[in-house]
């Protein structure tokens, strides 16, 4: 019994050490692929840097020439288009031709904007404060939002929408 005993113990001991060098080659195999996988990836994000600086690049360039074209056209917005993006998002739900609802009325905007186009403008981007009801400001914040993604020129053509209502 005893000798079964040592007999076995040495087999399971035997079998043991057989799979362990089987287990480390199998890792040392897997160690380089691993590698090789992570050297992939890296320059994989290596290439794409480069692509995203010229679209960056190109961004700018597009805006450079959006406010030229806006200086030299004298900076007029056309009031039809701009009332074409007024409708589109929506900001008749709130402002209305000549009576204050959730906002303030076109009619009471434009007024408070006499002369003040590029200040409406900056406002549109959220970079001015709003002059005609400060205190309702926090409800136009995340609306303006929806603005992030008109050029200059559609700013200027919302503003002229705008500003047709004295």
């Amino acid at each position: 019994m005893k000798l079964r005993y040592v007999f076995l113990s040495a087999l399971a001991l035997g079998i043991f050490a057989c799979e362990q060098p089987q287990k480390k080659e199998e890792t040392k195999k897997e160690e380089p692929k691993k590698e090789a996988v992570a050297q992939k990836q890296e320059a994989k994000k290596e290439e794409q840097k480069p692509q995203e600086q010229p679209k960056q690049e190109q961004k700018q360039e597009v805006k450079q020439e959006e406010q030229k074209q806006v200086a030299q056209a004298g900076g007029a917005g056309n009031p039809e288009k701009g009332k074409a993006i007024f409708q589109q998002k929506g900001c008749g739900f709130c402002h209305q031709p000549a009576v204050d609802t959730v906002g303030p009325s076109l009619k009471k905007i434009a007024q408070a904007y006499a002369g003040k186009e590029d200040q409406l403008v900056k406002f549109l981007k959220g970079e001015a404060p709003a002059i005609v009801d400060p205190a309702k400001e926090a409800i136009m914040k995340p609306q303006l939002m929806q603005l992030k993604g008109l050029s200059e020129q559609e700013l200027r053509d919302l503003a002229a929408f705008i500003m047709s209502h004295k």
